[in-house]
């Protein structure tokens, strides 16, 4: 959407850029704005008038710190991207932590698949792991 919406925005740019304004005054004396000329009569062309200062806060911080609108973009995207990743790690500490706080036997496999148990020291050691873990990334 975002994409769309920029592209657009600079499809029209030059043709807004281009655009001309007329001003002329009627037999009545009323003043007329156009972005055509009148068929007859005098007219004059209009300049559009500067940018305000502040009139764009965004872009004008942006340029005073030397990025474009692409890199903002950019740093957007990727901050998205680190925080939905925190997220995810956030929740998989979770689940170790709350699986960790249940009773019962735990154990863990070796590499040809033969379970070692744990021990009651391992096993406040590994639930200490996961509340430290939890802390990391949740908090």
């Amino acid at each position: 959407m975002r994409r769309t919406a920029l592209a657009l925005c600079l499809l029209l740019a030059p043709a807004l850029a281009g655009a001309q304004a007329y001003r002329w005054v009627d037999a009545q004396g009323q003043v007329h704005y156009s972005q055509t000329p009148p068929a007859q009569g005098q007219y004059g062309q209009v300049a559009p008038p500067p940018p305000s200062p502040g009139a764009s806060p965004h872009l004008e911080a942006m340029e005073a710190v030397g990025q474009s609108p692409t890199d903002k973009a950019r740093e957007q995207r990727q901050a998205a991207s680190a925080e939905r990743q925190r997220q995810q790690r956030c929740e998989q500490a979770r689940r170790q932590s709350a699986h960790m706080q249940g009773t019962g036997v735990y154990y863990s496999a070796d590499q040809k698949g033969d379970r070692s148990y744990l021990s009651p020291q391992q096993i406040d050691q590994r639930r200490a792991e996961a509340r430290a873990a939890v802390q990391e990334h949740c908090d």
